[in-house]
């Protein structure tokens, strides 16, 4: 974790300058139409039922690869600037972004979790909790690990690619062709179009601005790399294992949905600060040349 707060944050946002030229809408679509398509494919197998339903998980980590593949070849063919550059890839001393990100994760479904109970959650079984718990931090680094294709994608090159349109702009966007091409997923679910579906999509849109924050702040996509493995594990345990719901309640996601948009606008404020604060042309930043500052 880093300790040299001021310093790592005046470094992280201008690391992470946008590729040039800026990219067209027809761009933007294609890239979303091909991460989508691919996804679609690598699914269609369960979707059309030949392989057996036990088996359809096991597509899931090749599909979350999609986002990825999608942008390497648009790197290949597009050739707008360095791959490492383009997929936020550079660590960029980003541990205490990683960090707070997971913290303020904890923090989201803490809230959701007392304001469940409060409303009427049962709280499940010691012994069920302790046994969920055990499994949270493998799940944890499982689940970070299977999201290197989507982040690096979406929060990676998408956004390397639509950042110059400003933090909303970007963001939406974000939200848009990640909930787009969660779709897929859907079929995974016992009825598709049911409450569960919605709320599952709509967190999805939720989360999408903070991980783009994130990535923006820290100026590597390794933050948000975490994050979502945290969402997919630590959130998971907070809000499923702890306490049954007995079903969706809007109330407390709704209550999510608003925690992470305003942690999501704060985090992209602080950034706008940091930036402003670094130097003009020409003068040095420890861990810049002045290239890379623009």
């Amino acid at each position: 974790m880093q300790t040299h707060g001021n310093q790592s944050s005046n470094t992280h946002s201008e690391r992470d300058r946008p590729a040039a030229p800026h990219p067209s809408w027809r761009e933007i679509a294609g890239y979303v139409a091909l991460a989508s398509g691919l996804c679609w494919l690598v699914i269609a197998p369960a979707m059309l039922g030949f392989i057996d339903a036990e088996l359809a998980p096991a597509l899931v980590p090749v599909a979350q690869l999609t986002p990825l593949l999608a942008a390497l070849v648009f790197v290949r063919v597009l050739r707008p600037g360095r791959a490492r550059d383009l997929l936020a890839l550079r660590w960029n001393r980003s541990g205490r972004w990683a960090a707070m990100g997971v913290g303020i994760l904890m923090l989201i479904g803490a809230a959701q979790l007392v304001s469940g109970l409060l409303l009427g959650w049962r709280p499940r079984p010691t012994a069920e909790i302790l046994t969920a718990a055990s499994v949270v931090l493998p799940l944890l680094v499982l689940q970070a690990t299977f999201a290197v294709g989507e982040e690096t994608g979406w929060r990676g090159w998408l956004l390397s690619r639509t950042r110059h349109l400003g933090f909303p702009a970007a963001a939406a966007i974000s939200a848009g062709a990640w909930t787009l091409w969660h779709l897929p997923a859907l079929t995974f679910l016992p009825d598709p179009i049911s409450a569960e579906s919605a709320a599952y999509l709509l967190g999805i849109a939720s989360w999408a601005p903070f991980l783009v924050a994130l990535r923006l702040v820290s100026g590597s996509v390794w933050p948000p790399v975490l994050v979502h493995g945290a969402i997919n594990s630590v959130r998971v345990f907070q809000l499923q294992s702890v306490a049954d719901s007995g079903g969706v309640d809007w109330r407390v996601e709704a209550l999510g949905w608003v925690l992470w948009l305003l942690a999501a606008v704060l985090l992209a404020r602080h950034g706008g600060r940091q930036t402003k604060r670094l130097p003009e042309h020409g003068f040095a930043v420890r861990g810049l040349d002045a290239d890379t500052i623009r």
